[in-house]
This record gives structure tokens, C-alpha cells and sequence, in this order.
């Protein structure tokens, strides 16, 4: 499979987007002479998550077919670490997608797999399920039949939910620093990605293929948002 076509499949973008305080906050001790800065909080932090993309595949792969407004500005303006690691095996979506959305470890955050056997039921589970929440969309669940992803078919109902999720996410964190202000959102292709990145206080969408449209499910709103 040619590299172009590889990240055009697998590619997963995620939103995080969170508005700061209105007004910054004052650094202790911070002196009132005119003309000092004050810090700025970001109104703005966008995350983005690519699935299977290896940092060192930027440049070596695609890199003569950068633009300049996209992956070579972050080069070239932004902070990039060359040899950044984390301490896990598995590279399945949910248990990276949760690791870069919480900094903890799979054993310490809970999503260890895309699936994993329940030792209560025997049975696997699917990471994200939950019955008690169904999606808000008419015929937007798994169609078996056609479902390519096979971890996807091991889901026994289309609820989604984060609750799985032991620790807090990013998201989370800014929306308790700004006591509720920051609205937080994740939209990806896949259901796994879009809930691990929302946290527990965000929102998530993901893309069905089945209903072909986003979709969401009541953990997140009681009714489609318009």
C-alpha cells in the first residue's frame, strides 16, 4: 500500500478545543508596572491524533509534499520531539488514543486493548460499550454484515460511553480549571477514538458508516443537537 493511501485510511483527526478564562490570571507576586506582560491563556488547544502516523514518516515519507500551512508549519514554528516514547506495548487505537489523552499508563487508565476478556462474564468486551447510554441516531450502530473492523463486531449494543475510562483526561482537567467554561469537543472516524479523546466531560462524535453521518450517544446529549 502506497504511504499516501495508508494515512488517507487510517488517518484519525480528533478536536480538542477548550475557551480559557475571559480574563488571565494574575501571576502571584506579578508586578503592576505598566508595560509588563501579563500571560495570555490559549483560547484556543487544538490536539491531533493520526493513527499509525510515526513521527520520523512526516519527513521522510511525506515530507517533499508538505504545505506550508499544515504539518511544515508546526516543523518549523512548533516544539517537536524527535525521540518521545511511551511505556506501552499495544498500539491498538484506543489504548494510544487514551495514553496520549491522559499521560497515564494503559494499566493505570484501563484501556488495555481495542478489546479484552471480562473475567466476571468470560466474555470480551469492546472498550467503550455501554448499554446504558444508545447512540442518538436511527440505524447508526455496528451493521455486522458489512463491519470490516472485527473488534467493532465484538460490541453487543451500539451504547457508547467513556466510563471505562479510570483516570481523567486533558479535556477533563480544563474543564475543571475553568470551573465548567472550556467546551470541549472530539470528533474522529472511529467511536474508540472520539470518546477517549473527549474525556468524560466533553463531547464526542464519531462517523457511522452504517447511517453514513456523525452520531453521538445519550451519555453526551439527551437529544441530536441541531
Amino acid at each position: 500500500m502506497k504511504p499516501a493511501t495508508l494515512l488517507r485510511h487510517t488517518a484519525i483527526i480528533l478536536v480538542l478545543a477548550g475557551c480559557a478564562h475571559p480574563q488571565p490570571e494574575r501571576v502571584s507576586g506579578e508586578s503592576d508596572t505598566p508595560g509588563t506582560a501579563v500571560p495570555q491563556a490559549p483560547r484556543l488547544v487544538l490536539q491531533i491524533t493520526v493513527d499509525q502516523l510515526r513521527g520520523d514518516m512526516i519527513t521522510r515519507i511525506i515530507g517533499d509534499r508538505l504545505s506550508e500551512r499544515g504539518f511544515r508549519y508546526l516543523l518549523q514554528e512548533g516544539v517537536v520531539f524527535a525521540d518521545a516514547h511511551h511505556a506501552h506495548a499495544n498500539t491498538e487505537t484506543i489504548v494510544g488514543h487514551t495514553t496520549l489523552a491522559t499521560g497515564a499508563h494503559p494499566a493505570d487508565h484501563g484501556m488495555i486493548g481495542n478489546i479484552w476478556l471480562d473475567r466476571q462474564t468470560g466474555e470480551q468486551r469492546y472498550n467503550i460499550e455501554d448499554d446504558r447510554y444508545p447512540l442518538l441516531a436511527e440505524d447508526g450502530g455496528v451493521d455486522k454484515s458489512t463491519e470490516i473492523d472485527p473488534t467493532q463486531k465484538v460490541a453487543r449494543t451500539d451504547g457508547r460511553s467513556p466510563a471505562a475510562i479510570l483516570v481523567s483526561t486533558f479535556g477533563d482537567e480544563l474543564a475543571l480549571h475553568t470551573r465548567g467554561r472550556a467546551k470541549v469537543f472530539a470528533v474522529s472516524v472511529k467511536d474508540r477514538g472520539a470518546v477517549s479523546m473527549a474525556g468524560h466531560a466533553g463531547k464526542a462524535f464519531w462517523f457511522s458508516k452504517a447511517a453514513q453521518e456523525f452520531v453521538t450517544s445519550s451519555y453526551y446529549y439527551d437529544d441530536y443537537p441541531p
